[in-house]
């Protein structure tokens, strides 16, 4: 098998696996209670909190467990906007936000929310020049990616938080799930940052929230005593225990595993190129594990089928896309629908290898030129 869609899901390591399973047996107690065996818990659950603390630079009272990413982004939308009711407020967004942050917004459109879209350049970067021009007294929330889940887009997020710090009641969010684990990145400039473990060989249905500088938020879910005032539900020690182990084994082997992806990468640019019914999508600056590719004259979903019968697993779209929806990353840098309604994304990682590429490369132009003809 060869597995090209790293972006949507990556396979749970051994090592966090292991950790799981060893955190479920050890530390049976609910960390609430107040006997030796919740302490002990609690205790596992704070040394993780500490640790992705000292990483984001932040006080361990900032750091959510919340079930996802989905949930992450809802929260810190949904729990700004509440404390502004009934006023005229303004959130802007990026035309490349996924759609856990798309949809929370529309729908405080219909509570009398103001929502921008900021479009991006060419290059799949957001204009700052619009940004600051869009920006007032009145907005109260950006919500910015860091990596474009389709294209892998890299933000400037150092030069959109200056924007955003001449208004002191704004509050900048980005969500960095594409990012952790793939790209090495300073967010000490952001207030809130969105990840989810399952994007670097974690578990599924975990997430985390990052309020760096303890900002005040209406939660999603009330009630039961949690590791949060943000967030109420019994923490699952076990899932903590398995975010860190997957998160440190992804942050510290971090440059190692870059560079083997960028060789995968300049392989698949290189060969992928020469064909004039490919287009290639993904800008320079995106990370190394996202190529994003149009076939022109294709369809792209009959390439995926003939594609699986070979045990090669590419996407169209992001997996939480609608149907075959065109992209919209790829209409807001190209402009062009056609391009943006046959797209696949091939996504890697260190596992990877380029004999996967390799053979990846020959049975995909074959398959391109059978269904060409």
């Amino acid at each position: 098998m060869i597995y090209l869609d790293y972006a949507a899901n990556t396979p749970v390591d051994d090592e966090v696996i292991d950790e799981f399973v060893r955190a479920t047996k050890t530390y049976i107690a609910n960390p609430n209670s107040s006997h030796l065996l919740g302490v002990k818990a609690r205790n596992e659950i704070e040394e993780c909190s500490n640790y992705l603390a000292k990483y984001f630079k932040c006080d361990s009272k900032g750091i959510i467990y919340t079930s996802g990413s989905s949930e992450s982004n809802n929260l810190v939308i949904k729990g700004i906007a509440s404390k502004y009711k009934g006023e005229n407020k303004n959130i802007i967004i990026s035309s490349l936000e996924h759609s856990s942050v798309v949809a929370p917004c529309n729908y405080l459109t219909s509570l009398g929310f103001d929502v921008n879209v900021i479009p991006v350049n060419k290059d799949g970067i957001v204009d700052l020049e619009e940004l600051k021009n869009t920006i007032n007294k009145d907005t109260v929330l950006v919500s910015i990616c860091t990596v474009d889940s389709e294209l892998g887009t890299i933000q400037p997020i150092k030069e959109i938080s200056e924007i955003v710090r001449k208004y002191p009641d704004c509050v900048f969010h980005t969500d960095a799930t594409q990012a952790i684990g793939k790209k090495a990145l300073d967010f000490s400039c952001v207030d809130f940052i969105t990840f989810a473990p399952h994007k670097f060989f974690g578990l599924n249905g975990f997430g985390c929230l990052i309020n760096r500088n303890n900002i005040k938020l209406l939660p999603l879910i009330h009630g039961g005593k949690s590791t949060t005032v943000y967030r109420s539900g019994t923490p699952v020690t076990a899932n903590v225990i398995a975010l860190k182990k997957a998160f440190m084994l992804a942050v510290e082997n971090l440059e190692e595993r870059e560079k083997s992806i960028k060789e995968l990468n300049d392989l698949l640019r290189d060969n992928l190129s020469k064909y004039d019914f490919i287009h290639i999508n993904s800008p320079k600056n995106s990370i190394y594990n996202t190529l994003n590719i149009s076939l022109i004259g294709i369809d792209n979903l009959e390439v995926v089928k003939e594609l699986e019968k070979q045990d090669i697993y590419v996407s169209t779209t992001t997996a939480c896309s609608l149907g075959n929806m065109p992209s919209k990353s790829v209409l807001a840098i190209t402009g062009d629908e056609k391009l943006a309604s046959n797209t696949i994304r091939i996504s890697m990682s260190h596992l990877t290898t380029k004999e996967d590429i390799n053979k990846f490369l020959k049975v995909f132009i074959d398959v391109l030129e059978k269904l060409k003809k």
